[in-house]
């Protein structure tokens, strides 16, 4: 049989057959071979060009998976194929248990083999007059041990030779093919897993493709079948219809961005969070795969409503400083303006002193409101904060902080209580950070108890003795249950009637979270709306060492 009969039988030449129908090509091309040659295995090693190793592939004739993945080797080895490859000339092995070559290829011990045809695969490229105008070789061809016992003969290498040109061709086809379907494959692989929802619309605006991102997006559940459909009658959204169709009024489709709002499905809703989804869209002409055309748009829906939300406590937050900032401006220049303004003495010193004494602890609040703007700039900018441990006595700093606010509040309403026993142990830490923690944490308690009442920081000894624990305790408005797994996020305020009046920047608990972390402790929150909060802070002894 000729080798152009072969490969007619092997495959149809009026299509392109798919990654099955080669192997069962493969699989019939070395059955034949092997049949033809009278020989009980026949196997084709490929050159795998980026690892520079000729390897066996599947399907194989009288191989095992396992003996076929051990037939590798490198091009530049000692072993029978190499040679072959890099020669180009075949080789008929009479005794695979002797020559080095075999031995190299483990031909005997791992195939069984005890003689051996091997010939190069050379791809052949011919021009319209049938004229070779290249070839190139992509592996070697092996059979192994004719069935009668008998010697390979200078016939078989000859008709093996003819045999493997076609081979190779329909090896380079398959490996082309291969190549073409994997990274097909892998492209819709990416767009099926796209977090970002993808839509591909036609110029006859009909939906072309459509990725599960996009479904879940738009809504449509499993049992639609929007391909090949209007997307008019399946988008219903408005906005979005109205991108779409700004996109591909015109005769050639234009780029359209925009933005869209989605409510969030009531069953789907979570208790604090968003009501609507903010989707960015953007639509962009695509071309056909063999012209310039257009062929449609591909529609990118982002969500954005992480995003929209931070730029929105942004805006807040900035206003909100400087509100922060005005307030103990506005109280620091209105003393000293009245000072001032006293050139015949109607305040007498107690008055005066009274005046200096408001005027120290609005420039002590400003310090502190200062200290938190730039200690939450440096963590956002991903810039560690600078902590210096040493042996901090935490009831001298505890008693510290509350004569610190004790001076500071202005009505008689709040009763500030400590509960840390005399022998409390010194633990390792930034006395100054610390300070910061729990004057943010004891001033929140005392901001949000607008009615006043009692205000405790506990302390007790725990894990053992390796750690201690600070719980600051209030009889304020408490916390809603769907903003305590938020309440130490950045700019994160509680906004309700409660508090509407009460000031703060929502940095606070954000840096005392990351200074507590920071020394290796943890901070929590318990909290019953009305009936007050509790701030825990666990601490350990001593801090792990570098």
């Amino acid at each position: 049989m000729s080798t152009e009969s072969l490969v007619a039988t092997a495959v149809s030449s009026d299509q392109m057959p798919g990654i099955a129908e080669f192997d069962d090509t493969l699989k019939r091309l070395v059955d034949r071979i092997g049949k033809i040659l009278q020989a009980e295995s026949c196997v084709f090693v490929l050159h795998e060009t980026e690892r520079g190793e000729l390897r066996a592939v599947e399907p194989a004739l009288g191989l095992s998976h396992s003996q076929v993945a051990s037939l590798r080797s490198k091009t530049t080895d000692e072993g029978l194929s190499a040679e072959v490859f890099r020669s180009g000339i075949p080789v008929i092995l009479y005794d695979a248990a002797r020559d080095p070559r075999a031995i190299a290829d483990g031909l005997s011990n791992k195939l069984g083999a005890h003689s051996a045809v091997c010939v190069p695969l050379v791809k052949e490229t011919r021009d319209d007059e049938n004229n070779i105008i290249s070839r190139s070789t992509i592996g070697v061809l092996y059979v192994f041990n004719k069935v009668t016992d008998s010697a390979f003969t200078d016939e078989d290498v000859n008709l093996l030779v003819r045999l493997s040109t076609g081979a190779a061709s329909i090896m380079s086809s398959a490996r082309v093919f291969q190549e073409v379907v994997q990274e097909k494959q892998e492209l819709i692989h990416t767009i099926e897993s796209l977090y970002i929802g993808l839509v591909v619309i036609g110029t006859n605006h009909r939906i072309l493709q459509i990725n599960p991102s996009a479904r879940l997006i738009l809504k449509l559940g499993e049992d639609t079948a929007p391909v090949g459909k209007p997307y008019s009658s399946v988008i219903e959204h408005e906005n979005l219809r109205a991108l779409l169709e700004r996109s591909l009024h015109k005769a050639v489709p234009t780029e359209v961005n925009g933005e869209i709002s989605i409510p969030v499905d009531q069953e789907d809703y979570v208790e604090g969070n968003v009501l609507e989804r903010i989707y960015q869209v953007q639509c962009a002409p695509v071309r056909g795969d063999d012209t310039d055309e257009i062929a449609g748009i591909v529609v990118l829906l982002n969500d954005i409503t992480e995003i929209r939300g931070v730029d929105r406590m942004k805006t807040a937050f900035i206003s909100t400083v400087s509100h922060e900032l005005r307030t103990p401006l506005t109280s620091i220049k209105g003393f000293i303006a009245t000072l001032l303004a006293d050139k015949e003495g109607f305040y007498d010193a107690a008055t005066q002193r009274e005046f200096y004494s408001i005027i120290d602890s609005e420039c002590d609040r400003l310090t502190r409101l200062i200290d938190d703007l730039l200690s939450a700039s440096r963590i956002e900018q991903g810039k560690a904060l600078e902590y210096s441990f040493e042996s901090v006595d935490l009831r001298d700093l505890v008693h510290t902080v509350v004569l610190s606010q004790s001076a500071s509040i202005s009505t008689s309403k709040h009763t500030l209580i400590e509960d840390v026993p005399a022998d409390f142990p010194e633990i390792q830490a930034d006395r100054d950070r610390l300070n910061q923690v729990l004057t943010n944490v004891l001033g929140n308690a005392v901001k949000y108890s607008p009615a006043g009442g009692t205000v405790s920081i506990s302390g007790s000894v725990t894990n053992e003795g390796r750690g201690v624990q600070l719980r600051v305790t209030d009889q304020g408005i408490g916390i809603p249950r769907e903003h305590l797994v938020k309440i130490f996020e950045r700019f994160h305020r509680v906004d309700n009637r409660d508090n509407r009046e009460i000031g703060g920047t929502g940095i606070g608990l954000y840096l005392v979270k990351s200074m507590v972390e920071a020394h290796h402790g943890t901070v929590d929150v318990q909290s019953e709306l009305g009936k007050g909060s509790t701030f825990i802070v666990n601490l350990p002894l001593y801090q792990p060492k570098a």
